[in-house]
């Protein structure tokens, strides 16, 4: 079997010139020979629903347009789309043949009922979505848990086609898909299946989603037989199936996965296709002087080009970046802005000047507004005097550490970006004076506990244990619960990792917190006690156990091992992370 996949961008319209297009790919997949042609799940309807008003319209209009596009396609077509079923968002795979559209989902759910209480995305236990194409068996997936039923159960299948749902997230490599090959599942999950791999990715900025491509194919070996490139439109051509061999000692040579250059080529994308989806064209954010309004003046020149870029220079007169920001546009080339410096009321800051006159410029060209606010800033600075009035904030899912890693990497292309160091300033006040003597060890590891806690989603005693240093994790929690309220406010972000902090919002006014510091490490310890004190008795002993043994009780000496491999075993935990709580009080040796 011949299978393509169509790697494409979709741009901002209606659903009929989206399959327009997508019915002269099909032209082009029949001309290489393509059998089955397979679209990404974001191509047609985009990776989220619409709002419950118009759910019915959405619905007709889609049917209307698969139902046309079936008579026009050149090639059995197998397109995704996103619908609600039960109020809850559903990937269906709509099979295009022989002028039909047949859905290839519903008909397992008749059977085993209703998917809406299976999550979204997901099928029903048990039930899988197939088709027969060109003499082969191929099983559909949409989501990692998906992948993991058809590896515990194969059926059979000699393709297993994953149709990937997910935008890409920096801590998930396998979200990056055929880019990070090494680093994610897939290699395991084509042994474990014995099938073919096609990995079929989305394209592009849907809202504040952005999906990266990389679709591949390979072998039930797990070798790589076919490969787009990342952040670019292809057409993917493969064969695959139950007859397909690849030849002896071939195989492509996968990518080197770099976080920093995907999160970089991420970002850019989002800010362009959030922009252009929009239908404008220009974007206007402060340059304060912060590290990340610095970066986010590169990106958005990356995405949209200078001309389409308009910077409000507003710093403070003791800011230590005085001279590099104005350096800075210079060298960017972008429209530069000077804020009003009078202030007619008496009673403005600032903060409020800029924010004023960003939305006037915003108005005179039209343009989005963006807030340079980084997620290090949004957790522990969210009413930092920085203008928060944006539309969007890409970096708002991002971590300082991240930020400077980016602009270390963009300043290797071509160095734009005058004196990248961190300065006092770019580290969050957290009420601990002694990490300003070591700026970025301090901000690494103020990051890896906002990232333990809010992507990792570790309690606080977890937190600790990880980090390993009690007086910063407690500082720097309190001080990201603090500041709830004014996260309410802030603007969407474009998202880069698997958990933003709106998805670890409390409840405002919430009366409890999280203070468990130690319990579960004394809690271990108590178990540890126990086990000796059973093993050894109330008054026995390490040194009686030796003597006993020594006396030939063989019996007794086979408990005491036992007794002292479970103690082992705890202490392992306790030093590990296995367990939740721990210090980590032992080395792992």
């Amino acid at each position: 079997m011949i299978i393509g996949v169509s790697q494409i961008n979709t741009k901002a319209g209606d659903l009929a010139s989206t399959a327009d297009r997508m019915a002269s790919i099909s032209q082009v997949a029949a001309g290489r020979g393509v059998d089955l042609l397979v679209f990404p799940v974001a191509a047609l309807t985009g990776p989220v629903v619409v709002d419950y008003s118009a759910q019915d319209a959405f619905l007709l209009n889609l049917v209307d347009v698969l139902s046309d596009l079936a008579t026009r396609v050149s090639c059995d077509c197998l397109v995704p789309v996103v619908v609600p079923l039960s109020d809850v968002p559903v990937i269906e795979a709509v099979l295009l043949r022989d002028g039909v559209a047949t859905p290839l989902r519903f008909g397992s759910w008749v059977k085993a009922g209703s998917p809406a209480d299976q999550g979204p995305g997901s099928l029903p236990h048990g039930e899988f979505a197939t088709l027969e194409a060109a003499g082969s068996r191929v099983g559909l997936a949409f989501s990692y848990e998906d992948m993991d039923d058809w590896c515990e159960d194969a059926k059979g299948i000699d393709v297993l086609c994953y149709l990937s749902s997910y935008g890409f997230a920096v801590d998930d490599p396998s979200s990056a898909l055929g880019a990070a090959l090494s680093e994610g599942r897939f290699i395991d999950d084509a042994a474990e299946s014995g099938a073919w791999i096609v990995g079929v990715g989305s394209l592009g900025g849907y809202g504040t989603q952005v999906f990266c491509g990389s679709s591949f194919v390979l072998s039930p070996d797990g070798r790589l037989a076919g490969a787009s490139p990342a952040f670019e439109e292809d057409l993917l051509v493969a064969e695959v199936g139950k007859d397909a061999r690849l030849e002896e000692g071939f195989e492509l040579t996968q990518e080197v996965f770099d976080e920093r250059y995907h999160l970089w080529q991420s970002l850019v994308l989002g800010i362009r296709d959030y922009v252009h989806k929009l239908g404008r064209e220009d974007v206007v954010l402060a340059l304060d002087g912060s590290l990340s309004s610095m970066l986010l003046s590169v990106l958005a020149t990356d995405a949209l080009g200078p001309t389409h870029v308009h910077v409000l220079l507003c710093m403070e007169d003791d800011s230590p970046r005085l001279a590099d920001v104005p350096r800075l546009s210079r060298a960017l080339r972008v429209d530069v802005r000077i804020p009003w410096l009078s202030d007619p009321s008496g009673g403005l800051t600032l903060r409020d000047l800029a924010s004023a006159h960003l939305r006037a410029i915003a108005r005179e060209s039209d343009a989005v507004v963006l807030s340079a606010a980084d997620k290090t800033g949004l957790a522990l600075e969210p009413d930092t005097w920085c203008p928060s009035c944006g539309s969007l904030a890409p970096l708002g899912d991002v971590w300082r550490i991240d930020v400077l890693d980016v602009a270390r990497l963009r300043n290797t292309v071509s160095s734009v970006i005058p004196n990248l160091r961190l300065v006092p300033q770019d580290l969050p006040d957290v009420g601990l004076p002694s990490l300003e003597w070591y700026l970025e060890p301090s901000l690494e590891r103020i990051d890896a506990t906002l990232a333990a806690h809010v992507e990792g989603e570790r309690t606080l005693a977890e937190t600790v244990a990880s980090v390993g240093d009690e007086e910063l994790v407690g500082a720097v929690l309190s001080r990201m619960h603090r500041g709830e309220e004014q996260r309410v406010s802030r603007p969407p972000c474009l998202i880069m990792t698997t958990r933003t902090l709106s998805d670890a919002r409390m409840p405002l006014g919430f009366a409890w917190h999280d203070t468990r510091l130690t319990s579960t490490v004394e809690e271990s310890l108590a178990s540890l006690e126990g086990v000796l004190r059973q093993a050894f008795g109330e008054q026995g002993g390490v040194t009686s156990s030796r003597s006993s043994a020594r006396e030939g009780q063989d019996g007794r000496q086979e408990s005491y091992e036992g007794a002292i491999r479970e103690a082992l075993e705890l202490l392992q935990d306790l030093s590990m992370g296995s367990a939740p709580g721990r210090l980590g009080l032992f080395s792992e040796n």
